[in-house]
């Protein structure tokens, strides 16, 4: 009796703990007129069904970024660039989802769209 407490608790902290492990990340590489974006490109994604920031990052030296959204759903992912907010419809799942984007300029203006 006493070993199935114990597994009953070490289950329940393994659950408990796993729950973050739920939220969805969000990752991929942004490419600026078929270069590699800049390093620090700001880039920022809301909670599912608000405008709250889930979470923001920046580009690394290779155009990469991370973002994680705990809840399941539809965001905006907005890249600022050259101090325009460039957004793009995105789903967070509990599954890691790649989002490969491409910046450029389109009839003079600069729009961001998914690879």
């Amino acid at each position: 009796m006493r070993s199935s407490v114990i597994a009953t608790i070490a289950f329940s902290l393994v659950v408990a703990l796993a729950s973050p492990a739920a939220a969805g990340r969000i990752f991929g590489d942004i490419t600026l007129d078929g270069k590699t974006a800049p390093e620090g490109l700001k880039i920022k994604v809301t909670q599912p069904g608000t405008t709250a920031i889930a979470d923001t990052t920046v580009t690394d030296k290779f155009g990469s970024y991370k973002l994680m959204v705990k809840t399941d759903g539809k965001c905006t992912l907005t890249v600022l660039h050259e101090k325009q907010a460039l957004e793009l419809a995105v789903f967070s799942n509990k599954v890691a989802t790649r989002y490969d984007l491409v910046l450029e300029k389109k009839d003079g203006k600069t729009i961001l769209r998914r690879k």
